[in-house]
């Protein structure tokens, strides 16, 4: 259920390889934004294996709805997914929009995700998905447009090989519009908040063992 452990492929290192999927981490490919997610509660949720997609968007929903907590009044991107959960239910998430690691609202969303389906308006490599002999992963893949977008069948090819936007394949003309309508009606409501990292830190907010002392962070010692 979800969306890797994205894996940095250039050290090996937390998760180490995104096996059957394209590229690592810092990309939007399966690779760089697929992760599985474990959700243990003994007596409440059954053993078992789903496939269901979700999103860490999902999360806050999910909680307050497992708590009987009343949502905040503003727009949610996630949904409940208690049905996944108890009765093996679908997954009411049907949609997946992909940003990179610096959104912009001059680009949008790189990818966007319908049912099964994919599709890539724009790709570009990382040098920390340099590892992998596919080129496309590499950081000498500039940021590249695709007109029409790269069309990927998830369930059929999860690792991002056969394009299906093309001439030999008139069929998925329906879908490429199923989805251009969908990114459509989301950029139309979608509005770009000011970037929090641009705020600067707060060295009082860190976790610190002797939280009376100044100055932090560096008076704070742990013995």
């Amino acid at each position: 259920m979800g969306f890797s452990w994205r894996p940095e492929l250039l050290r090996m290192s937390r998760g180490g390889s995104a096996g059957l999927l394209k590229c690592g981490k810092d990309t939007t490919y399966e690779g760089g934004m697929r992760e599985p997610a474990v959700a243990y509660w003994p007596g409440r949720i059954r053993p078992g294996v789903t496939h269901a997609l979700a999103s860490t968007l999902d999360l806050l929903p999910t909680i307050a709805g497992l708590a009987g907590a009343k949502l905040p009044r503003v727009q949610l991107d996630g949904f409940d997914m208690s049905e996944i959960l108890f009765r093996d239910g679908p997954s009411k998430r049907e949609v997946m929009f992909y940003y990179p690691t610096s959104p912009s609202e001059k680009y949008g969303p790189f990818a966007v995700r319908l049912g099964r389906y994919k599709a890539h308006y724009f790709t570009k490599g990382s040098i920390k998905s340099s590892t992998t002999p596919d080129q496309d992963c590499h950081e000498t893949a500039f940021l590249k447009h695709h007109d029409p977008p790269l069309l990927f069948d998830l369930e059929a090819d999860p690792s991002e090989n056969y394009n299906l936007a093309t001439p030999e394949h008139p069929e998925y003309e329906a879908v490429l519009q199923l989805i251009r309508d969908v990114k459509a009606e989301f950029e139309a409501g979608m509005v770009f908040g000011e970037a929090q990292v641009g705020k600067g830190t707060d060295p009082t907010l860190e976790p610190c063992c002797t939280p009376q002392c100044t100055p932090k962070p560096t008076c704070c010692t742990c013995g």
